[in-house]
């Protein structure tokens, strides 16, 4: 079934008002911190190629700044509201990790629909298209899972990282999910719910997330393969901070 006639599908009117109202929109949430040079035209060119897929489909885009010391002044700011003058920006002065700024982004959102990526589109333009699919169909929480082969484009610090992360997830907080920590979701307003009732604010807060949506006989789960596009570069983990994420497993289990 294409995008447009579950669209079509989910329309509906609201009874108070007799006013048709569109329930399928997309929040896009985008959190960043410290982003490349040029960052701002290269989301320009990801947004567009975006939205020639999704068609018709409403989509607000939501970028949250969490605390970044460059390269997001008011330069890049009133840049990037010139090409999108509908985006939404939230913005704060301290860094506090990609969970945190996940959750920050989704408050301001309002559509039933919310995906959270990474700003540089790590899984392509066309995967958030085949969430907002899932989504339609009935998915409450739709999580994509990186296979094998991803493991074999990282680095050897990061890739014995990821093993470890996925040997948690399965024994202690035996995930439903194997790969918890890929950057995509997608959620309705259930899914959103169980998103905002998460504490941890580092990396981990995939990981909590899933945990919670897998626990809710309520929340519907599906998961969706991805790959990393061409071109894609990793970050790097220091010590000090995997020690703090190893040490938030323990604080979901006993939240």
């Amino acid at each position: 079934m294409s995008v447009q006639s579950l669209v079509t599908a989910a329309t509906h009117y609201s009874d108070p008002e007799n006013v048709l109202v569109l329930t399928t929109g997309i929040d896009l949430i985008l959190p960043c911190y410290n982003p490349p040079e040029n960052w701002v035209n290269n989301l320009l060119q990801h947004y567009e190629e975006m939205m020639s897929i999704l068609g018709s489909v409403p989509v607000q885009l939501i970028l949250v700044n969490d605390g970044s010391t460059r390269n997001f002044g008011e330069e890049e700011v009133n840049h990037l509201k010139s090409l999108i003058p509908d985006i939404i920006i939230v913005s704060y002065s301290q860094n506090r990790g990609k969970g945190y700024a996940v959750r920050e982004g989704s408050k301001k959102g309002r559509s039933d629909f919310q995906v959270y990526t990474d700003l540089d589109f790590p899984f392509g333009v066309g995967i958030v298209k085949k969430v907002y699919e899932q989504l339609l169909q009935g998915a409450d929480v739709v999580a994509g899972e990186r296979g094998a082969a991803y493991l074999e484009l990282l680095p050897a610090k990061r890739k014995m990282i990821t093993r470890l992360s996925r040997y948690i997830n399965r024994s202690l907080l035996r995930l439903k999910i194997n790969d918890a920590q890929a950057g995509l979701k997608g959620f309705n307003r259930k899914g959103r719910r169980v998103l905002l009732a998460t504490h941890v604010d580092g990396f981990l807060y995939d990981s909590e997330f899933i945990y919670k949506a897998g626990r809710d006989p309520m929340i519907t789960m599906k998961t969706l393969d991805i790959s990393c596009r061409p071109g894609i570069s990793f970050s790097s983990f220091g010590i000090k901070p995997l020690l703090k994420e190893l040490q938030n497993y323990f604080s979901i289990l006993r939240n």
